[in-house]
């Protein structure tokens, strides 16, 4: 009887070896662990459809900006050399101007120095 006595107390000791390394408490841990996964992935599937909203919405979207605003850069460049044309114009017409102003004050000096001559003088 010693000998199964000693028997079975080994197999207790086995069988609560056994249970304190048994894997419960990690199978658990890793539970939750695929637990908050599924939450993560449940708000990142939240957010991206946020995201895609925001990107192809037909009205304001992201895409639908970004074509707007090449279309008129697409515009812009192609009108350029008008746009320099005239530039350039406007620079001639200043040109032009800044030298009639200068014959003006020459004229108005000049009638100037006659009519304050003939008052003055006769």
């Amino acid at each position: 009887m010693s000998i199964q006595k000693e028997l079975i107390e080994k197999l207790i000791l086995e069988i609560s070896n056994m249970r304190e390394e048994l894997p419960n408490g990690n199978i658990i841990r890793i539970e939750q662990s695929i637990n908050m996964i599924r939450e993560d992935q449940k708000e990142m599937k939240k957010d991206i459809r946020t995201i895609q909203k925001r990107l192809f919405n037909p009205d304001n979207g992201l895409i639908v900006e970004v074509n707007k605003n090449t279309g008129f850069r697409e515009e812009r460049e192609s009108k350029i050399q008008h746009y320099d044309g005239k530039v350039m114009q406007f620079d001639s017409l200043l040109e032009w101007k800044g030298t009639i102003t200068k014959g003006l004050w020459v004229i108005y000096s000049a009638l100037l120095g006659i009519v304050i001559k003939l008052l003055f003088w006769s």
